[in-house]
């Protein structure tokens, strides 16, 4: 890193730059701009600079009819490479010491024989050692030196290079855009690749291919930026660059992962309006994200649609039905679903097996999950983490987390290595059977491993002390994962506000539920109703009813669970007008008294409690 440094702080130091800006991020080893206000920067150059055509450039791949030796090195090199980067360093020694100089198109081979074997960082080397004996460089030194940080993961830096060739009147061509944009999609930074290669588009920069096209709409649905993909499809054809079946395969994809599902479906119309034809992948995408809304009629339906293009499930077809039915508690029918595929002539996999294995775990039924994995286990199939995992969640699930612990010792003598899902599951069943200072011993254990903790390995962790009443140990963790950069989602900060005021820690709880908008979170229905669950607790009605005109205001209708919680609160302060009154409300919203709810209002009339407000109650739910 300190060469990579030391060599573009040479090419900036150059008489041929003086751009203090850039050399003073490459001095300090951080770049002065993110790379997504580089991007955005560099698209304003471009908006200053005349976005002409490139004029031409010295082809670094033109030798004169009469080569000299150096060149027909360079020639050949450029072809193969060089084996040994020190090889190429001694050439260029000779080079540049050369009189008269070798031109710019030799050395730019030299680069590029480098670039041939992937010694991006020599070239970088021998492009700054260039720019400091003041040897001519032109656009496509700059373009192949620029390709090199892109392979390097420097993308600022190619950035900053740029930002040179605008300072040294060069024009771009077509391969320094498309590299840069490369460049940023390698680095999953989708988003600034589509701004900038939108404008490269609008300015006619770059040419408009599929493939480029579907790299960055892929990215982005990677990303979750659904939305901006489906702003690149629109934008895609109205380029005349038309989208094939790859490109509406992703998005369906993204779309049923979001549970847009009828977007998603009317992107298959749209398919077949355009003459496109979908493939088992498009099918597969659509099952899944309508499996998961238990839309079954939609799935018979696309079954038919299937039948109507010839196209035939695949393995992975009968996977997600085999997952959905046995997530559904439908056992039966995913072992049905199992028989009929191997009919068909397709063979479950240990994806296949293990969902239905999950099935069975999921219902308690572990005695059944271990015959699947016999039988798996005949068909020379063979157990992976994930089959693990699900076992072990199963015996956790049933208290038998010693059994669990034991699979996860099992793995590595398998040559399997446990993943932080795997670990977490049994963190979490050594917090629920109260376990504590072995719950402790064990994070500790996953820590030391090197065990990179996830956002639900952290909900597990705070969720178990909370519980335990450790809310305050559980608030030191919680700080620990700011300060290492883990983000804490809305989940993370119901299950400490709910912590603090199960501990009686009220200032506390309220001060990390007023700082929810400050961290750019919105609270939702549930974090609402566990204030004033934990206000209802402490006697602090007027801070409960507060809560719930600020639910209000803010469009966060409360749920059936918000009204409930709050009468119980009236009930237990003998607030009954207030009760009443809010029964009324909930009624009106077509919601119902819990089982709660109503014992404690039969307690309250056993108690001959005579309070109008009370009785009246009685005749509204015990007529």
């Amino acid at each position: 890193m300190s060469r990579m440094r030391s060599a573009f702080t040479a090419c900036f130091t150059s008489n041929a730059i003086h751009d203090k800006g850039f050399l003073g991020f490459l001095r300090h080893g951080t770049p002065a701009l993110t790379t997504t206000s580089s991007c955005c920067r560099v698209i304003a150059l471009l908006r200053l600079h005349s976005l002409s055509q490139s004029p031409t450039c010295p082809n670094p791949n033109h030798i004169p009819n009469h080569l000299t030796k150096l060149q027909q090195l360079l020639l050949e090199k450029s072809r193969v490479g060089f084996d040994k980067p020190d090889d190429a360093l001694r050439v260029f020694d000779k080079m540049h010491r050369m009189k008269p100089l070798p031109s710019v198109v030799d050395f730019t081979q030299l680069l590029a024989a480098l670039v041939k074997t992937k010694h991006y960082s020599v070239a970088v080397s021998v492009f700054s050692k260039m720019c400091s004996f003041g040897i001519p460089v032109n656009i496509v030194t700059y373009s192949t030196v620029i390709n090199c940080c892109c392979h390097l993961k420097h993308i600022d830096y190619a950035f900053a290079l740029l930002a040179a060739i605008f300072k040294r009147g060069f024009i771009p061509t077509i391969v320094t855009y498309t590299t840069l944009v490369r460049g940023l999609v390698s680095q999953d930074k989708f988003l600034e690749a589509e701004l900038m290669f939108s404008y490269l588009l609008q300015h006619n920069q770059i040419e408009p291919d599929a493939v480029s096209f579907n790299t960055i709409i892929d990215g982005l649905c990677k990303t979750g930026n659904t939305s901006q993909a489906m702003r690149l499809l629109r934008y895609m054809e109205k380029k005349g660059c038309m989208p094939c079946v790859v490109t509406y395969n992703t998005i369906i994809d993204s779309l049923s992962k979001d549970r847009l599902v009828d977007d998603a479906l009317g992107l298959l119309a749209e398919m077949s309006d355009k003459g496109i034809q979908p493939s088992v992948v498009t099918y597969n995408s659509l099952i899944h994200g309508i499996c998961n809304l238990d839309r079954w009629d939609d799935i018979s339906k696309l079954f038919r649609d299937m039948d109507r293009h010839k196209i035939s499930p695949n393995m992975h077809t009968y996977s997600i039905l085999v997952d959905a039915h046995a997530r559904d508690g439908k056992v039966k029918d995913a072992e049905y679903l199992i028989e009929l595929m191997i009919r068909r002539g397709q063979h479950p996999d240990v994806v296949t097996y293990s969902a239905l294995m999950d099935g069975y775990c999921l219902r308690g039924e572990l005695d059944k999950a271990l015959v699947v994995l016999s039988t798996m286990i005949s068909k020379g199939i063979l157990p992976d983490t994930q089959t693990y995992t699900i076992l072990i969640n199963g015996y956790c699930k049933k208290m038998k987390v010693d059994t669990a612990i034991t699979l996860l010792e099992e793995m590595p003598m398998k040559g399997l290595t446990p993943t932080v899902e795997t670990y977490s599951t049994i963190l979490d069943g050594l917090f629920r059977t109260r376990r504590l200072d072995e719950a402790h011993m064990f994070y500790r254990k996953m820590l030391n491993q090197g065990v990179k903790l996830n956002i639900v390995t952290c909900r597990i962790l705070l969720h178990g002390l909370c519980c335990n009443g450790l809310a305050g140990e559980a608030m030191s963790v919680f700080h620990d994962m700011e300060s290492c950069g883990l983000l804490p989602d809305i989940h993370i900060y119901n299950i400490l506000i709910h912590g603090l005021f199960k501990d009686g820690k009220v200032d506390e709880a309220r001060s990390l539920f007023h700082n929810l908008r400050l961290k750019g979170l919105r609270p939702g229905v549930i974090s609402y109703t566990i204030m004033i669950q934990g206000f209802c607790q402490e006697g602090l009605l007027e801070e409960a009813y507060k809560i719930l005109l600020e639910m209000e205001e803010n469009n966060c209708l409360p749920n059936e669970v918000t009204y409930n919680t709050l009468i119980r609160g009236c009930f237990k302060n003998k607030m009954y007008d207030g009760a009443c009154v809010l029964i009324d409300e909930m009624c009106a919203h077509g919601f119902k008294a819990d089982a709660s709810t109503t014992s404690m209002l039969f307690d309250l009339l056993q108690s001959k409690e005579q309070d109008p407000a009370l009785l009246a109650m009685q005749k509204k739910f015990m007529p």
